[in-house]
């Protein structure tokens, strides 16, 4: 007859087996036993997304959290041990940036998975005596958890789990050739290296470091990932849902935190946050704590810089001689090849007035240079023509950079206009410092958008506030030669 002390122990471990929030808090105790464990929101949502994979429900998921929320430890540690725990015939393939950071992952869930609660819960489970390294542990029923270093051989091994663990090494975070490498390494060998590539399971749990980091890579893609993505400091107002399987049922739980509250209070208050925030620096601290690394306000050019005009009142100003419209402005920045990753040629229709610059309109194309110099001729004709019929007599100039593939464009668009109308700029300084120079134009406000948010301005907006950051470019440099060739000596225009 079972004690009711047995009783316990038996639904205490039941619970253990069948609720995976629970048995993440019995690992932690198991790998960190000098420290306590305390409970947040976040461990909730992140526990029942990693339930619906486990039911099949999904099979791709991104979790972008700040560095030391357990992130590795519920999913490098409980989450492997849990899987084999009830599938021990299922492959693991574990990775990280780091030989280190793999090794001590791996040793912390084969720890697990030898201990004895573990092998009371899961009596079917048992590391295989041949194979119990620990980078590299099998079951006795065929499966097993094996760990590698993003780059490192995968010859002959295959998973029905990829578990990706902070890819990327914060500190390479600004080097194209690093984090082009990882991208490279993911989709030409990792993920080959999925068994079944629609049913088969892939995980990624990193802090972001860059736009075109792994996380960004993938949700570019289109690869159908679900992102779960946790500033440490609430951003804007959250609700959060989870789903709990009790018995035959699902229940559905709500989280809600307000724009400005910690992630985890009771852990990292706000004064500890600005602390933080402090050592880092505003950039570091936008991508690898907020999870944002185009964070308006953290880098060269600030959104509220940009003023507004309504299109109306620019015209009734002009015809009322509150002031003049001086010329109308197309600034090209040209990049001729047609693929995928190349940046896009650039057009910016601007009016440069005594009152400052009004961008009319930017457009983007992605043409090789005959049919670029066609539409891009023909686009530029079709505003003057406008402008022409409102009875704004206006001058026009045509600015293109004089170097590589812009010196073709130019060449063909000089034959078409006199040349005094078409303008080769030759830039003496780099990208980031061209911008620099126009900041003070920006700031002093007189730079304008239209008061309507156009089709294009969402993608001017994320290149021109992520610079240097962003994968294109092709923006900022036509706005900063447009506002750099007629930049004032001072504010006082004209």
């Amino acid at each position: 007859m079972k004690t009711p002390q047995d009783k316990m122990c038996q639904i205490f471990n039941t619970l253990l087996k069948y609720d995976f929030k629970s048995f993440v808090r019995k690992v932690f105790s198991e790998v960190s036993p000098g420290t306590v464990y305390m409970d947040n929101w976040h461990i909730d949502v992140i526990c029942g997304e990693l339930e619906t994979m486990l039911r099949g429900e999904n099979s791709r998921l991104i979790v972008n959290i700040p560095p030391r929320y357990m992130k590795s430890i519920i999913c490098s540690v409980a989450l492997p041990a849990y899987i084999l725990g009830h599938f021990p015939s299922e492959s693991v393939i574990c990775v990280s940036y780091a030989d280190e950071l793999s090794k001590k992952m791996a040793a912390d869930c084969r720890r697990v998975m030898e201990s004895e609660w573990y092998k009371r819960i899961f009596p079917f489970t048992r590391l295989a005596p041949s194979r119990r390294e620990v980078m590299d542990f099998e079951t006795t029923r065929g499966g097993g958890r094996y760990s590698s270093t993003v780059g490192g051989t995968l010859t002959g091994r295959g998973g029905n789990w990829l578990i990706i663990d902070d890819p990327i090494k914060p500190s390479d975070v600004n080097s194209d050739l690093i984090r082009n490498k990882v991208n490279d390494w993911y989709g030409n060998t990792l993920y080959s290296r999925l068994n079944d590539k629609k049913n088969g399971k892939i995980l990624v749990i990193m802090q972001r470091t860059h736009e075109q980091d792994l996380t960004g890579y993938l949700l570019e893609s289109k690869a159908g990932f679900k992102q779960i993505r946790m500033p440490l400091v609430a951003i804007a107002d959250e609700k959060w849902t989870f789903y709990k399987q009790l018995g035959r049922h699902k229940r559905r739980f709500c989280y809600q935190r307000a724009a400005g509250e910690p992630l985890h209070p009771a852990r990292e208050g706000l004064p500890e946050i600005e602390r933080v925030k402090a050592s880092m620096g505003g950039m570091a601290f936008s991508c690898q704590c907020q999870q944002d690394p185009l964070a308006p306000g953290g880098n060269i050019v600030k959104w509220e810089w940009f003023k507004r005009y309504r299109w109306e009142e620019l015209q009734q100003n002009v015809y009322s001689g509150e002031f003049s419209i001086l010329q109308m402005m197309f600034s090209w920045d040209l990049a001729i090849k047609r693929g995928k990753e190349n940046d896009y040629s650039v057009c910016i229709c601007a009016l440069r007035t005594d009152n400052g610059w009004y961008i009319l309109e930017v457009k983007r194309w992605k043409l090789e240079l005959p049919e670029l110099v066609k539409t891009g001729y023909a686009y530029m004709e079709e505003k003057r023509s406008l402008f022409k019929r409102l009875r704004f007599g206006l001058s026009f100039k045509v600015l293109v950079e004089e170097a590589g593939c812009g010196i073709g464009f130019l060449q063909e668009i000089q034959r078409k206009y006199a040349s005094n109308f078409v303008l080769p700029v030759k830039p003496m300084e780099d990208k980031e410092t061209r911008l620099r120079n126009v900041t003070p134009v920006l700031e002093a406000g007189r730079c304008f958008l239209p008061e309507k948010e156009s089709t294009w301005e969402a993608g001017f907006k994320h290149e021109v506030l992520g610079f240097p950051h962003t994968k294109h470019d092709d923006q900022v440099d036509a706005l900063s030669q447009l506002l750099e060739y007629w930049k004032p000596k001072s504010f006082d225009f004209i």
